[in-house]
């Protein structure tokens, strides 16, 4: 499946799997380290083999508006596009090769078989194994799941139109603005934002989120990228708390004052759904219009006090 998506140049093959569309030469890897050039197609080193298999609260991705207390299967194989120096799964991201067989038609049965109404690509870079993430997706819509991927939002314009079909739930990292990714993520601001608003312009259920380091995220930024989401169409904005952890061990975690504090200034703005995460005071679901708190359990996606229609995919 996946030769048929790359073009050949003389001896290399472009992988269009993320945005840094690497030319791989023979017997080379991608950038991601878990795709190689073998015979003039790209191929993924990692099989079938899982790196992560558990069963999560759909809320742990986050999402807040997407089947609310339910809970979903979270897989994850080896490998990312980004290289952040906070990440907190480094341990399998930056992997190449680990874990038990499971084949996609396993991945669905599994589902079936503990009642789980969505599967999850998460805890790694879903981008650079779509070619085991898309059967999975496949099948899983065949056995009417429903689909989440967690990602750090850096498509390709070939990934995301291949995707866009097969996901019915995205969280996209926004993790700060383009001297944060060129200098800390090692990536790039400018696929993500245009994902972003591609799959908020698609109708797929979206929700974003920001972890804020102390020090490093103030209310500038936080304002930039409010403007930046609210201008995309985005709903529902996660703002969760930074702990120490790969090049940032050092650094201290973020604070419950910080968070409240840029939590504020990002409510000044016009997203309607703004949630705190790894915090011990979490902030409920709020109508925009009235104001009411909202009990996001068994909700039908209407206000009760007011009837205006709240954002989200609830059943």
């Amino acid at each position: 499946m996946p030769s048929s998506r790359h073009l050949r140049a003389r001896f290399s093959v472009k992988c269009d799997f993320c945005f840094r569309q690497c030319e791989i030469p023979p017997s080379g890897r991608g950038w991601c380290a878990v795709r190689v050039n073998r015979g003039g197609a790209i191929r993924s080193l990692q099989g079938h083999r899982l790196a992560a298999l558990a069963i999560d609260p759909v809320e742990k991705k986050p999402l807040h508006h997407f089947l609310p207390g339910s809970l979903t299967l979270s897989l994850a194989q080896c490998g990312c596009s980004f290289d952040c120096d906070f990440c907190q799964n480094a341990d399998i991201a930056k992997a190449l090769v680990a874990g038990e067989e499971a084949s996609p038609p396993s991945i669905v049965t599994l589902a079936l078989e503990k009642d789980l109404p969505s599967i999850s690509f998460t805890y790694t870079e879903p981008l650079v194994w779509q070619d085991y993430m898309i059967p999975v997706a496949e099948a899983a819509h065949e056995a009417g799941l429903r689909t989440v991927m967690v990602t750090n939002g850096a498509f390709s314009q070939a990934s995301l139109e291949r995707l866009l079909p097969l996901i019915d739930a995205y969280n996209i990292d926004l993790k700060g603005d383009e001297d944060f990714y060129r200098n800390v993520c090692h990536a790039s601001m400018a696929p993500v934002l245009d994902a972003i608003g591609r799959i908020a312009a698609h109708g797929a259920h979206l929700e974003v989120t920001t972890m804020l380091i102390e020090g490093i995220h103030d209310e500038a930024m936080v304002r930039r990228l409010s403007g930046l989401l609210e201008e995309a169409g985005v709903k529902v904005w996660h703002l969760t708390r930074f702990f120490p952890r790969r090049r940032m061990a050092r650094c201290q975690a973020t604070g419950e004052e910080c968070l409240d504090r840029l939590y504020a200034v990002a409510s000044e703005g016009n997203i309607p759904h703004i949630y705190k995460g790894n915090t011990m005071y979490p902030v409920p679901m709020r109508c925009p219009s009235c104001g009411k708190v909202l009990e996001r359990m068994a909700f039908d996606g209407r206000c009760p006090h007011c009837g205006a229609s709240i954002y989200g995919l609830w059943s």
